[in-house]
């Protein structure tokens, strides 16, 4: 990912201009978080969702991590909202001076969790996972490139009125948020069709990593 060069091309440079003894130096990564809010199984007890990140935050500096990738089924709206509250660490109480500069750090990337099919031998969908580029100028993209390009075999697309729809379909009484949660339980796709769009956006292929 361009990011990930731009550190690699700084790390080379750092590496001409300063001889250094200590070798390789291996860093903490977690890739696969979930957050209070996530679109499945929400079992996250925190009363709200600023609550939730400082717990997260707290864990990760004991745990010294150096990136999270915050994770969704279908979507990136709590990344997004991960985001920003780090943008406004400034005006938090809740950490000090040291630990709010160690908290922007940590490089924050959108990982979103997909449902596929074929079904493993026990009958169960299987999960992928995209990992992408955190560059704002790129995801400003993922709507039309990525979310409102792929379907459902229903030809149901993998947005929130796709999933308002697909949840509706199986149950007509449910409305709003209640389809919504409803239509991602019972959405999944194809990988096949997944293919087919990292075939057709070169762009795209070039910022994710499956």
């Amino acid at each position: 990912m361009p990011q990930l060069c731009h550190h690699y091309k700084i790390l080379r440079q750092n590496l001409n201009m300063n001889r250094i003894e200590t070798g390789s130096e291996w860093r903490k990564w977690d890739l696969h978080v979930h957050t209070k809010g996530t679109n499945k199984n929400d079992n996250f007890t925190s009363p709200c969702f600023d609550s939730f990140c400082i717990a997260m935050f707290k864990k990760a500096l004991e745990k010294d991590i150096k990136a999270i990738g915050i994770t969704d089924y279908f979507g990136i709206c709590n990344y997004k909202r991960v985001k920003k509250f780090v943008n406004n660490l400034d005006s938090s109480d809740d950490f000090n001076s040291q630990e709010r500069q160690n908290i922007k750090k940590i490089f924050i990337l959108p990982n979103v969790e997909l449902r596929m099919t074929p079904v493993t031998g026990s009958g169960k969908l299987i999960n992928i996972h995209c990992i992408f580029n955190p560059d704002e100028t790129f995801l400003k993209g993922l709507d039309n490139d990525f979310f409102n390009s792929l379907e459902n075999p229903d030809g149901i697309k993998m947005n929130r009125d796709g999933f308002i729809c697909l949840g509706k379909k199986s149950d007509n009484n449910l409305e709003g948020d209640s389809a919504y949660k409803n239509g991602v339980t019972e959405f999944h796709l194809e990988i096949g069709k997944l293919i087919e769009l990292f075939n057709k956006y070169t762009n795209l292929r070039k910022n994710t990593i499956i």
